[in-house]
């Protein structure tokens, strides 16, 4: 097999020139030989199917399929994408069976991907631009085959996110943000490229995010009108696209959390700000470098610095933005300055990223919490929750308003002790959804349960644990009674 696969090579490489040489423009989708052709693709489909039925294995490829495969592609590049979906697995297959030649393979599955590029710009299915995910496609298999390719990868995935970032899947985001970094750890880019690439394709995974949260919002309004109407067949479908809507969303969130361990070794406080100070030294008045130092400060949590703070000074007069606010109230909250911090974030929540929206509204819920005006703080912590729903903190902030808020029920039957039972119910909350808060909302669970209402306090008062209560006031929830234990 090996050796008729290093034929098929080289009559691949050696004919290659030919399909650019084609005016495929004018030419028929079939080429110059279309009987011959269609004939091609029948025997090569065919032989592919039965591959495929055989998941692949290396003993079911068929030689033949390999070979009307090949000539499909030379001699009718535009007649089927199939020729182009199906020759990355035949390349596939090729590669792993020869390490020894992968590179010339990877060649081959370059040109490949080339020229669908040229063939199929567009989705022949939606019509809409696919030129750009294709390139990051080729980008990544090259990373993939063989990782001492990394310059030539990122610099195709760079072309690609230049086309339109919105095309890429999380997988050329991953590969791009990891062939950058091997860039700068072999000294063909400097340090400030992996800050910045880090700062795009975050940007372009929030925005992924936001935009497959409100295609959610709608799916799930779609699938609302069809339960009313009992179109059943109609709610199946939304099902799948609520289910393969919310696979989307995950993979975004998990690869913006791999390129933020990625990140880690490269943004420690110091680095960062040595790095961003010399920058900072060399254009005071770029907007876009103002904007990507305080973004990226905040982010990792090195705001106490004074480049944060001229930073966001210059950028707030230069350009004042709800952007550009959160950034003085991050300061002037690390200062203790709530009053004044609020004000800021305040603005900062007509932001248009959702993650500074989310911050905006969090941070304000910590400002009201520090300050004692608890009703603010529930509000402002709610509202954060409507942006981020899996984000836990927001009901940690509930819950701590309510706890700090039991003085006010001193009145009440149980003296205060009940608002303990909905500030629990808020924690457990937070632990359920948000694993990386869970731990700190435990935490103060366990601490809140040692102020609940004695067994006897419960008693006296003629209810029983386990009952329904609603606490008044200012909360207005209904809880469960529970006694310390």
């Amino acid at each position: 097999m090996k050796t008729r696969s290093l034929v098929i090579l080289a009559a691949i490489l050696g004919l290659a020139g030919s399909v650019f040489a084609q005016d495929l423009a004018t030419q028929s989708k079939y080429g110059a030989d279309s009987v011959n052709c269609v004939q091609k693709i029948s025997i090569y489909r065919e032989a592919y199917k039965q591959w495929e039925a055989a998941k692949f294995a290396p003993d079911a490829v068929n030689n033949e399929m390999i070979s009307a495969w090949r000539e499909v592609f030379l001699t009718g590049p535009r007649a089927t994408q199939y020729t182009y979906t199906n020759g990355e697995k035949i390349l596939d297959y090729l590669i792993r069976q020869n390490p020894k030649d992968k590179d010339a393979y990877i060649d081959t599955l370059c040109l490949l991907m080339d020229t669908r590029a040229k063939c199929f710009p567009n989705d022949p299915k939606t019509g809409a631009s696919q030129v750009a995910n294709i390139m990051g496609r080729k980008g990544l298999l090259i990373y993939t085959y063989n990782k001492n390719r990394y310059e030539e990868a990122y610099n195709v995935l760079k072309g690609a996110v230049a086309l339109d970032p919105s095309q890429l899947q999380g997988a050329y985001i991953d590969a791009y943000f990891k062939s950058t970094i091997d860039m700068v750890n072999n000294g063909k880019e400097e340090k400030m490229t992996i800050i910045n690439v880090y700062q795009e394709l975050s940007e372009v995974l929030d925005d992924n995010i936001k935009v497959l949260a409100e295609n959610e919002a709608q799916l799930m309004e779609a699938k609302a009108n069809a339960e009313e109407s009992a179109d059943n067949d109609a709610v199946a479908g939304f099902d799948k696209q609520i289910e393969k809507n919310e696979k989307n969303i995950n993979i975004n969130k998990g690869v913006k959390n791999n390129i933020d361990n990625l990140f880690q070794p490269y943004a420690s406080c110091d680095d960062l700000i040595k790095v961003f100070t010399a920058k900072m030294a060399e254009t005071p008045d770029d907007i876009t470098l103002l904007k990507r130092i305080t973004t990226i400060l905040d982010k990792k949590d090195c705001t106490d610095s004074k480049l944060f703070l001229d930073a966001s000074k210059q950028l707030y007069e230069m350009e004042p933005s709800p952007e550009a606010a959160y950034n003085i109230g991050v300061k002037l909250f690390k200062d203790g300055k709530n009053g004044e911090a609020a004000k800021y974030f305040e603005q900062a929540t007509s932001a248009s990223n959702n993650d500074r929206v989310y911050r905006a509204y969090r941070n304000l819920a910590y400002c009201y919490l520090n300050m004692g005006a608890y009703g603010k703080c529930r509000d402002a912590a709610r509202r954060a929750a409507a942006v981020d729903p899996t984000a836990g903190e927001p009901y940690i902030l509930i819950g701590q308003a309510y706890a700090g808020s039991a003085a006010s029920f001193a009145d009440s039957k149980f003296g205060g002790k009940e608002v303990y039972w909905v500030a629990v119910d808020k924690c457990n909350r937070a632990a359920a959804i948000d694993p990386s808060v869970a731990a700190r909302a435990n935490g103060l669970a366990a601490s809140y349960r040692s102020h609940f209402p004695t067994t006897e306090n419960i008693f006296f008062n003629d209810y029983a644990e386990g009952q329904s209560y609603t606490v008044g006031g200012w909360i207005g929830e209904t809880t469960t009674i529970r006694a310390s234990k």
